[in-house]
């Protein structure tokens, strides 16, 4: 695990145990499970509770499975006896893996899967950062079933669905209080700003801004050349790795670079992999992209930053909107002797998605 991993499963951890104590739980299905770093915590610490670690992925069932022989293997070693720790053999029934793609359509067979595991016990779900309308259809999973308590760190705003066919479900909004809210792609996106990081992290910050101005100077160009048209949808262009822009610039001709300044250099490398990466046919030489940044340059960088600054200040109002659904939500589920709770579980700065939701019956 990365050490903001560490840190995330460990607090999370804590704070799931606690709820299970509280709401006498016998079985937490953790949704959306991956490598199943937060399962085997949960199944194989002091607590010892029955996990069942769900995820979409045969993949990623393989790899929690493979994980989970070795971790036990080093549990039953030594070095753990030598810390205190003592094994024995019905720790490692504690942990089952299942492949199951969740969704809003489908949210019933988590509770389904659970009372196949454990049919007479007290359960609840977990998830951390749980991507999208994966976080939602959670919560309606906890709505809709007889699930005791649900301790959930959503993610991926920008993946959340808002518009759907006549009568199907939608991610947001899913309470009857903001009912008729839209917020748009745009707005979400703009939800999932780390602005906590900024300071923390300067450099990366400006290659941020950097990348988001050869972004939109891709944009204007493919506009100025009839790639598309000026009302079209912007080229969704992702991330484009470190390994992708070495094959970009091995393909230019040094000599069609040679004169340039290295940020012209660069924005004609990054061009060269975003149209790759699109799978885009139409390829500027070298030339053009230079004389492209040359006509904007560090005005039209600077343009982009004050933009990018002043949209996501509003990020931070935007996932605040998303909570509150999703509270409101959850409360309108809840016996009147439950409770619901949203607040800050980590620390923004290492963790920008540090919102945990936890909802309890009784």
């Amino acid at each position: 695990m990365s050490p903001k991993k560490k840190i995330e499963v460990a607090e999370l951890s804590q704070l799931v145990a606690n709820v299970a104590s509280e709401s006498k739980c016998s079985l937490v299905v953790d949704v959306g499970a991956g490598q199943g770093y937060l399962s085997r915590v949960l199944a194989y610490s002091s607590t010892g509770l029955p996990v069942l670690a769900v995820d979409s992925s045969p993949k990623q069932q393989r790899g929690a499975e493979s994980m989970q022989r070795r971790t036990i293997k080093r549990l039953q070693g030594p070095r753990a006896a030598a810390n205190g720790f003592k094994w024995d053999s019905e720790r490692a029934a504690r942990l089952e893996h299942t492949v199951m793609h969740v969704s809003l359509d489908n949210a019933s067979q988590l509770a389904e899967a659970a009372h196949a595991t454990a049919p007479d016990a007290r359960w609840m779900m977990c998830g951390l950062h749980a991507c999208g309308d994966l976080s939602s259809a959670v919560l309606k999973a906890f709505a809709e079933s007889d699930a005791t308590a649900v301790v959930l760190v959503p993610c991926c705003y920008n993946h959340i669905s808002e518009t759907s066919q006549e009568g199907s479900v939608v991610g947001f909004p899913l309470s009857l209080g903001m009912h008729g809210t839209w917020l748009g792609q745009n707005a979400l996106k703009t939800a999932c700003q780390a602005t906590s990081r900024w300071d923390a992290s300067p450099e990366a910050t400006l290659a941020a801004f950097r990348r988001n101005y050869f972004r939109s100077l891709l944009h204007f160009l493919m506009v100025a050349q009839n790639q598309i048209a000026s009302d079209g949808v912007a080229p969704a262009v992702g991330k484009v790795t470190n390994t992708e822009l070495q094959a970009a610039l091995a393909e230019i001709p040094a000599d069609a670079i040679a004169h340039s300044s290295a940020d012209e250099q660069d924005f004609a490398v990054y061009v060269l992999a975003a149209l790759t990466k699109l799978d885009h046919a139409w390829r500027p030489t070298a030339e053009q992209c230079i004389a492209c940044y040359r006509e904007h340059g560090g005005a039209g960088l600077r343009q982009i930053a004050a933009a990018w600054t002043l949209k996501s200040l509003a990020g931070p109002l935007i996932e605040c909107m998303v909570v509150v659904d999703r509270a409101l939500y959850l409360a309108e589920h809840c016996t009147a002797a439950g409770r619901v709770r949203a607040f800050a579980l980590f620390d923004p700065v290492t963790s920008p998605r540090n919102v945990v939701l936890v909802a309890q019956r009784t």
